[in-house]
């Protein structure tokens, strides 16, 4: 199954290694400079995966991008990948399905998101 993603990033070096890592795993990729260009690509399409940077435009601008894109009718997971973490229970409040730090091994990171994908597409019975 190809899953498409959404990656926010106002650092055009990390947006194309982003890119070209989440591409390497079998990824469907669009990429986002900054919560704006984020919440018209959400408006046109509907993506299984948002990650976005938490800092760009303003310091919060990564939640904005949370909250519009768990707005979407097919609920995709969303990641916060940032430099400067938050508290958990901001992000939570905001709707983000879960946050890494930046400079953590992108890798098992990667191993974590397509866990959450699999588990949003087959969620287990309540």
């Amino acid at each position: 199954m190809t899953f498409t993603a959404l990656l926010v990033d106002d650092e055009s070096m990390v947006l194309t290694t982003l890119k070209s890592v989440f591409e390497t795993r079998g990824f469907e990729v669009s990429t986002a400079p900054s919560a704006a260009a984020a919440a018209d690509q959400l408006s046109r399409l509907p993506f299984d995966l948002v990650v976005t940077d938490m800092r760009m435009e303003t310091d919060t601008a990564g939640l904005e991008v949370v909250r519009r894109a768990k707005s979407q009718p097919n609920n995709p997971v969303v990641v916060i990948l940032s430099a400067f973490p938050i508290p958990a229970t901001e992000w939570r409040k905001a709707g983000a399905d879960t946050m890494f730090v930046k400079g953590g091994g992108i890798f098992h990171i990667l191993d974590d998101i397509e866990r959450l994908l699999h588990d949003n597409v087959n969620p287990a019975p309540h």
